[in-house]
C-alpha cells in the first residue's frame, strides 16, 4: 500500500530538528564518555576502533542531516506544452520480454511523446519491433562511453524534443508517468525531474529484498530532503530531463555512475532540480548476489572515480547543500574498509590477547544505550515520509547484505586508487539464477578465520574482554554465512517455505507475518507519538544513571557492607526482691499469662572475690534449661577495707582492674563461664559514664581507663577458653559515647538503657522514646555497626493505667519502622528498683516497672537452640597429609568480583605477575577460585610452575543450618570442581575457611559455626576419595579465640593443615606455642606486610596477604606488594632478600609530605598546598634540592567513617599539590607515590590532609 506522503507539519519538523539536536547530543556524550585516555585499551586497536566508531558517526550524521528538512513540490498551477522524447536502451544478451514489456508500456503514456529505442546490438528482432510499432530505432557503430554514449547518440541524430526521458529497459512506466512530471518543467530554471525509483520483483528472492531496503529510506525522507537543499540526485533508470539543460553540459554525462556525474554538471551550470516523491515506474532489482555485487563494483569505483577526479574541478560551482553532498555521498562505499577493520578487531584482538578498550562494560552501555535509541527512534519517526507503508522497519536484510559486500566496496576503492577500469555493463536484469561461486571466497575466509580467532583465542586468554571479542566475531562469521546462504538459490528464493511446507502451516505463516505487519503498524504509530519523549527519558535517564554510577565512585560513594545477621531476641529482668537476681518461677508465670517466650533473662552479679561461691553456676543452668541466654550485669561493686593502702585509695575502680589487682577473680571467673560452654551476655561496668557508680568515679581520665580495663578484662576471660560470651558495651548517655568505645573487635553487642522515667523525669513528664533514643542512634552510626540491644527497657508504672501502655505501644511501632539495628529488648520488669532520681520526691521504697504489656514486643521472640556437635569421633593425626614442597606464597585476588574489579587476570597480565613472583622467591599462590579467571590462572600458572592453593572461599554459602539445599549443592559443585582440578599438577592445596564473622553476629554465629564444622568434618574426607595426595587446609583468622577453637578443630577435623590469618599479631607467639606443644600442623595463610617482620620470613613458610593493592569500585587495599599501577612496593624488598635470595641495595631515600601550617576548617573548598619532601645525606630535602628525574603522583583517597580506603581520585604530578579540601576532610587521606628511573621499587607516604583538633592523627608509612 503507496504511503499518501504529505510535507511534515510545523510542529512535525520541530519534532525532528528536535529528536536530531538529541542524538547529536548522545553522540558528544558517548565520545566524552568513549575517548577518557584511562579507558584506551591496545593503541593500534584503539585506533582502528576509533576510526570504526566515527564513520559510524559521521554517517549516521549524515543521514540525520538528509533528513532535517523533508519537502515535497507543490505541483504548478500553470501548464507548459512540451514535446516529450522517451528513450531507452539495449544492451546484448538482455531478454527480449523484458525490453518488449518495456516498449509497450512507454507506447501507452498518456501524455504525447515519441519513443526511441537505443539499441547497441542493432538487433534485426527489435528493429522489426520497432518498426512495426512506431518506435524510433536508433543505433551506432561503436560503444564509445557506453549508455551515456548510446543515450547521446540517439540525441544527436534523431531526438529532438523539449524534454528527454531515459528510462532503463526493465523500468515499466505508469501511464500518467509525463502527467505527473511534465507540469514542473514550467519553471524554466528545472533541468531535470527525479522520481522514485521502485522495484517489483522484491519478493522474488531474499537479495532482490535486501537491495530494495537499502533504497527504502533514500527515496523517502533522504531525497525529499535533498529537494530543499537543491541538491536532488539524478537516478538514470527513470529521471526526465529538459534537453536544452542536457545540451548545456554537452549530452549525458559518461561513466559508470552516469546519472550522478550528468546531475553534478548540471548543478555546476546553475540548473535545478525537482524530486517527486512518487512511484511512477518500477524496474528489477538484482536477484542473486552476482547481479547485486556487479551492481555495487560499477557504484563504488564510479562513485569514488566521481569524487576524486571530477568534484575537486566543480566544487566552487557548487553551492554549499551541493558541497556537502556530492562530498560525503560516495564516502558510503569505504563501508567496505570500516567493515573490514569491524572483521580484523576481533581477529588481532583474540589471536593476540589484546583488546581496544577496558572501560567499564555497564558504562559503555549507559552511554551508548542513548546513542542507539536516538537513531532507532529517528529512524522510526522519519519512516512516515517513506514511500510505502511496507518500506518501514529496519531493514535487517538490507544491512546484513551490505556487510557481506565489504570486499566489492573494497574493491571499487582500490580500483580508483590504481585507475583501473573496469567495463560498463548494465545492471544485470536476466532472472534465471547464474551464480558465480567464487565471490564468497572472500567472506568464506573472514568466517573461518573468526571462527579460528575465538577458539585460538579463549584457548590463551579467558576473560570477559576476550568473550565479548569472541561474540563479535562469532556475529561476524554468521553475518558471513549469510552471504553463502544467499549464493545459493534454493535458501535464496523467498517462496522457498510456501513451496516446501503443508498449505496449513503456510496459512498460520500468513496469518502470523499479518498479525505480525499489523502489530509493526501499531507500534510504528504509537513511536512517532511517543518518539520524542522517549528519547528525552532514555538520554536524561542513562546520563542521571551514569552520574550515579560515577557518584557512587567517589561523591556518594559508600562502604558496601554486609549487614551481619543478629536474629532477634526477648528478654526479662523480673526479680522477686531487691537482689539483682531473677525468680525463674515468676518469669514462667508471666510468659503463660501473657503468652510469651523469653529469649534473655537478665540478672545482676556484683563482684566479690570470693568466686566460687560468687558464681551463679546453678542459675545459668536453670535458665539454660528455659532454652533462654543468660544475661549477667557484671557489676564491679568493690568494698575495700580501712587498711587498703592509700595509693590504691586514690587509684578508680577501673584502673586496678586494668593494673591487674583482680586478674585472680576474673580468670576464675572466666573458667567457670569456660566449663559451663554456653552463650552468655556478659554486661561489664554498664553506664560507666554514670556517676552514681562507683566504677565512674576517678581522678584521671575516665575514657581512657575504661578502655583499658574492658580490653583487660575481655583478653582474661578469653584466655581462660570463655570464648562464647557476649560482651555487652552499655553506656549512659550519648554525648561522648563514642570516646569510651573499646573497638568492634572487644564487642559484640551495644546495650542502651532506655526507661521513661514519667514524672519522676527532671521536667516531671514522659519522654518519648523516640526522643530517648534518637541522640544514641545517630551518634552509634559513625563509630560501629555493631547489633544493638535496649538491655534495660520500660517505663515506670503510674496512676494513670494507660500511660505506661501507651508508652510502651508507641514505642514498639517506632521501633519497628525505624530503627532496624535494634534486635533485642530486654524488659526491666522490676517492682525493686530503689535507684530514685535526685531531687525528686517519690513516697515509696521502690519504683515499680512491671507491665502487662511485654506482648507488644512478642515480635522480637527469636529461637534459641543450644546446638550440639554432630556426633564424631577424635581422628587420627597420624592420617594428615604434607606438602610436596613447602609453600612460600602469596594470596592472588586480582581476579576476585570481575564486574567492579579495575583488574582483568588477562595472559599478558598473569604472566608478568608469576615470572615476578618466581624472580622474589614466590613458589605458591593462595588463590580463590570460582570465578571467570580460573582458566587463564590455572594454564599460566601451570607454564611458569607456580603452584596453586586453590580457595573455595566464594563458595561458601551463607545459612548451614536452614539452608540444606543450598549446602547440599554447593558440596556437589565442590566436589565436581576437586574432579576437575585432578589435571593440574600444580594443585598443591585446597583451601577453605571458618570465617562467618561477616555473616552472623553472636549467639547466631556460635550455632552457625558449629554447624559449618560439622559440614567440614564430612566434606573434606569426601575430597580426599577424589584427590588423596592433596593436603586440605582450614583457615581461621587469629584473635584471643583462636587457641580454643584451633585446640577442638584439631581433636575433630580431618584437616591437613591449619591456616592463620593473622591481621593483629597480638596471639601470634601464644598460638604458635600452642600448636607446637599440641602437635597442631600450622600455617600462615594470610599476613599483612606491616608484620612481616615479626616472623622470621627467611625460615617461616608463609603465605602474604596480598600480591597487588585491591581496586574496586568501592574499595579500595593497600595491603599488596604491588601498588595499584603494578608497580614494586618497598615491602615485596624484603621478600626478594629473603625467598629469592637477591641482594638488593637499600634506598636511603624516605619520603615525607609536608602539611600546611594551619590546621584546617572544615569549611569546603579551602585550598591548602602539600609539598614532596625527601631525606637522604642525614637531612630533609625539600622541591628545590630534589632530583629531577623523580617523578611525583599524588593521589586523592576517600574514607568511610571507620578509615577504610573506598576510591581514589588522581590529582595530579609534581613535588608540590595544591587541593580544594572537602568539607568532611577526616575521610580523606592523601597519598604521594615517588619514582625514579635509577630506583626499582616505588615510595609511597599516606597521611590525612590535617590533624583535626583533638584527635590523633595516624599518618601511614608504607
Amino acid at each position: 500500500m503507496r504511503n499518501n506522503i504529505k510535507a511534515p507539519t510545523t510542529n512535525e519538523n520541530r519534532v525532528i530538528k528536535f529528536l536530531i539536536l538529541l542524538g547529536i547530543v548522545s553522540i558528544l556524550n558517548f565520545l566524552y564518555f568513549f575517548l577518557d585516555r584511562e579507558s584506551w585499551g591496545n593503541t593500534f586497536l584503539f585506533i582502528l576502533l576509533s576510526i570504526s566508531l566515527f564513520y559510524g558517526i559521521l554517517k549516521k550524521i549524515y543521514l540525520w542531516y538528509n533528513y532535517s528538512n523533508i519537502s515535497i513540490p507543490k505541483k504548478p498551477d500553470k501548464k507548459q506544452d512540451f514535446t516529450v522524447d522517451v528513450l531507452t536502451t539495449y544492451f546484448p544478451g538482455e531478454p527480449y520480454q523484458m525490453i518488449i514489456t518495456t516498449l509497450e508500456a512507454i507506447i501507452k503514456i498518456k501524455y504525447p511523446h515519441e519513443t526511441f529505442l537505443c539499441d547497441e546490438a542493432n538487433d534485426p528482432y527489435l528493429k522489426d519491433f520497432c518498426k512495426s510499432h512506431g518506435i524510433h530505432h536508433v543505433t551506432r557503430n561503436n560503444r564509445v562511453d557506453a549508455k551515456a554514449g548510446n543515450i547521446n547518440n540517439a540525441l544527436r541524430k534523431v531526438a529532438k524534443g523539449d524534454i528527454t526521458v531515459i528510462l532503463d529497459p526493465d523500468h515499466i512506466p505508469d501511464p500518467d508517468f509525463l502527467d505527473q512530471v511534465i507540469p514542473y518543467f514550467s519553471d524554466p530554471e528545472i533541468g531535470f525531474v527525479q522520481t522514485v525509483q521502485g522495484y517489483y520483483n522484491i519478493k522474488e528472492t531474499l537479495v532482490a529484498r535486501g537491495a530494495a531496503e537499502q533504497t527504502f529510506q533514500f527515496y523517502g525522507p533522504m531525497m525529499m530532503t535533498l529537494n530543499s537543499y537543491g541538491s536532488v540526485n539524478a537516478i538514470g533508470a527513470n529521471c526526465v530531463f529538459r534537453r536544452s539543460a542536457l545540451d548545456s553540459i554537452g549530452g549525458h554525462a559518461p561513466g559508470l555512475c552516469e546519472d550522478m556525474h550528468t546531475a553534478m554538471k548540471l548543478y555546476s551550470r546553475n540548473w535545478k532540480a525537482v524530486y517527486l516523491p512518487k512511484i511512477l515506474a518500477q524496474g528489477l532489482a538484482p536477484s542473486n548476489l552476482t547481479s547485486y555485487f556487479k551492481q555495487q563494483l560499477k557504484w563504488a569505483r564510479g562513485t569514488f572515480d566521481l569524487l576524486f577526479k571530477v568534484y575537486p574541478k566543480l566544487f566552487n560551482k557548487f553551492s554549499l547543500r551541493q558541497k556537502i553532498h556530492f562530498g560525503i555521498l560516495p564516502l558510503h562505499y569505504l563501508s567496505g574498509l570500516i567493515t573490514l577493520l569491524n572483521f580484523i578487531i576481533p581477529i588481532i584482538s583474540l589471536l593476540f590477547s589484546i583488546t581496544p578498550w577496558k572501560g567499564n562494560v555497564i558504562d559503555f552501555g549507559l552511554a551508548l544505550l542513548p546513542m542507539v535509541g536516538s537513531s532507532i527512534l529517528i529512524r522510526t519517526y522519519i519512516q512516515k515520509w517513506v514511500i510505502q507503508r511496507k518500506e518501514r522497519g529496519f531493514h535487517l536484510i538490507g544491512g546484513l547484505l551490505e556487510i557481506n559486500t565489504w570486499w566489492i566496496y573494497l574493491l571499487g576503492f582500490f580500483y580508483t586508487i590504481l585507475n583501473k577500469n573496469i567495463p560498463y555493463l548494465p545492471t544485470p536484469k536476466e532472472n534465471e539464477f547464474a551464480t558465480n561461486y567464487r565471490i564468497i571466497i572472500p567472506n568464506s575466509i573472514v568466517a573461518l578465520i573468526s571462527v579460528i580467532a575465538v577458539f585460538i583465542g579463549l584457548s590463551n586468554d579467558y576473560t570477559p574482554f576476550t568473550m565479548v571479542m569472541s561474540g563479535f566475531a562469532i556475529f561476524n562469521a554468521i553475518i558471513m554465512l549469510l552471504g553463502i546462504y544467499l549464493t545459493i538459490k534454493t535458501t535464496n528464493e523467498n517462496n522457498i517455505l510456501r513451496n516446501n511446507l503443508r498449505k496449513d502451516l503456510v496459512a498460520k505463516l500468513n496469518s502470523l507475518r499479518i498479525k505480525t505487519l499489523k502489530a509493526g503498524n501499531s507500534l510504528f504509530t504509537v513511536t512517532r507519538f511517543t518518539a520524542l519523549p522517549i528519547l528525552l527519558i532514555v538520554l536524561i535517564t542513562s546520563v542521571w544513571l551514569k552520574q550515579q554510577k560515577d557518584g557512587k565512585r567517589w561523591d556518594d560513594i559508600s562502604a558496601q557492607y554486609y549487614q551481619p545477621e543478629s536474629g532477634s531476641y526477648l528478654g526479662i529482668y523480673h526479680p522477686d526482691r531487691d537482689t539483682g537476681v531473677v525468680n525463674l518461677s515468676e518469669i514462667k508465670k508471666i510468659e503463660k499469662e501473657q503468652q510469651l517466650d523469653f529469649n534473655i533473662i537478665s540478672f545482676y552479679l556484683s563482684w566479690d572475690k570470693n568466686a566460687k561461691n560468687n558464681f551463679p553456676e546453678k542459675l545459668l543452668k536453670s535458665i539454660k534449661a528455659e532454652n533462654a541466654i543468660p544475661m549477667i550485669t557484671w557489676e564491679p561493686w568493690l568494698k575495700e577495707k580501712n587498711t587498703e593502702n592509700s595509693r590504691k585509695g586514690q587509684e578508680s575502680i577501673l584502673k586496678r582492674i586494668a593494673n591487674g589487682e583482680y586478674d585472680s577473680y576474673i580468670n576464675t571467673f572466666g573458667k567457670q563461664l569456660a566449663e559451663f560452654d554456653e552463650p552468655v551476655y556478659l554486661r561489664f561496668a554498664h553506664e560507666f559514664d554514670n556517676p552514681q557508680y562507683p566504677w565512674s568515679k576517678t581522678k584521671g581520665n575516665l575514657e581512657e581507663e575504661f578502655k583499658l580495663a574492658w580490653k583487660h578484662v575481655y583478653n582474661l576471660l578469653k584466655s581462660q577458653g570463655a570464648y562464647k560470651i557476649m560482651m555487652v558495651w552499655n553506656p549512659w548517655k550519648f554525648e561522648n559515647m563514642n570516646k569510651f568505645y573499646p573497638g568492634d573487635e572487644y564487642v559484640d553487642w551495644v546495650g542502651f538503657t532506655l526507661l521513661n522515667y514519667a514524672k519522676l523525669n527532671k521536667r516531671g513528664k514522659t519522654v518519648a522514646f523516640e526522643k530517648l533514643y534518637k541522640e544514641f542512634h545517630d551518634k552509634l552510626y559513625w563509630f560501629t555497626r555493631k547489633p544493638v540491644m535496649l538491655a534495660e527497657f520500660g517505663s515506670v508504672k503510674s496512676s494513670n493505667s494507660n500511660e505506661q501502655s501507651n508508652w510502651l505501644r508507641n514505642s514498639s511501632e517506632i521501633l519497628r519502622n525505624e530503627f532496624e539495628e535494634v534486635k533485642a529488648v530486654v524488659m526491666f520488669n522490676s517492682a525493686y528498683d530503689n535507684n530514685i532520681p535526685e531531687g525528686k520526691v517519690y513516697l515509696e521504697e521502690y519504683i515499680d516497672w512491671t507491665t502487662d504489656s511485654i506482648g507488644l514486643f512478642s515480635e522480637y521472640q527469636g529461637s534459641i537452640s543450644y546446638r550440639k556437635p554432630d556426633t564424631r569421633n577424635r581422628i587420627s593425626t597420624n592420617n594428615r597429609l604434607k606438602f610436596k614442597k613447602y609453600p612460600r606464597g602469596v594470596r592472588y585476588k586480582k581476579g576476585l568480583n570481575w564486574k567492579d574489579n579495575y583488574y582483568v587476570l588477562s595472559r599478558k597480565t598473569l604472566l608478568k605477575d608469576f615470572r615476578l613472583m618466581k624472580k622474589v622467591g614466590i613458589n605458591t599462590i593462595l588463590y580463590p577460585g570460582g570465578n571467570v579467571y580460573d582458566h587463564n590462572t590455572l594454564k599460566y600458572s601451570q607454564r611458569n610452575n607456580i603452584n596453586i592453593m586453590y580457595d573455595f572461599q566464594t563458595f561458601e554459602p551463607v545459612d548451614f543450618i536452614n539452608n540444606e539445599a543450598v549446602v547440599t549443592e554447593m558440596e556437589e559443585e565442590i566436589l565436581e570442581k576437586v574432579k576437575n582440578l585432578n589435571n593440574h599438577e600444580n594443585i598443591t592445596g585446597y583451601s577453605f575457611n571458618l570465617r562467618l564473622e561477616d555473616y552472623y553476629n553472636k549467639p547466631l554465629l556460635f550455632e552457625q559455626q558449629q554447624a559449618m564444622v560439622d559440614w567440614y568434618t564430612q566434606l573434606f574426607p569426601k575430597i580426599k576419595l577424589y584427590s588423596p595426595s592433596t593436603p586440605v587446609v582450614l583457615n581461621i583468622e587469629l584473635n584471643s579465640e583462636t587457641r580454643y577453637i584451633l585446640s577442638e578443630l584439631n581433636k575433630y577435623v580431618p584437616a591437613d593443615y591449619f591456616g592463620l590469618v593473622v591481621r593483629d599479631t597480638a596471639y601470634l607467639d601464644k598460638t604458635i606455642d600452642l600448636a607446637t606443644k599440641e602437635k597442631i600442623p600450622l600455617l600462615i595463610t594470610s599476613i599483612s606486610p606491616e608484620f612481616l617482620d615479626q616472623i622470621n620470613i627467611n625460615q617461616s613458610t608463609a603465605i602474604l596477604e596480598n600480591w597487588q593493592d585491591e581496586r574496586f569500585t568501592n574499595k579500595l587495599s593497600y595491603d599488596g606488594m604491588l601498588d595499584f599501577e603494578g608497580r614494586k612496593k618497598s615491602n615485596l624488598r624484603t621478600i626478594s632478600e629473603n625467598w629469592g635470595k637477591n641482594n638488593l641495595t637499600e634506598s636511603e631515600l624516605k619520603l615525607g609530605i609536608l602539611k600546611p601550617a594551619v590546621p584546617l576548617l572544615a569549611i569546603g573548598n579551602e585550598k591548602a598546598t602539600y609539598h614532596a619532601v625527601l631525606y637522604f645525606n642525614n637531612s630533609w630535602h625539600h622541591e628545590n634540592n630534589l632530583d629531577k628525574d623523580l617523578r611525583y603522583e599524588w593521589t586523592l583517597i576517600k574514607t568511610d567513617t571507620f578509615s577504610n580506603p573506598l576510591a581514589l581520585k588522581k590529582l595530579g604530578n609534581g613535588p608540590k599539590i595544591t587541593l580544594n579540601v572537602p568539607q568532611d576532610y577526616e575521610n580523606y587521606r592523601l597519598l604521594l607515590t615517588v619514582t625514579s628511573p635509577a630506583e626499582e621499587y616505588v615510595l609511597r607516604k599516606l597521611i590525612s590532609l590535617n590533624i583535626p583538633l583533638k584527635t590523633k592523627e595516624v599518618d601511614d608509612d608504607e
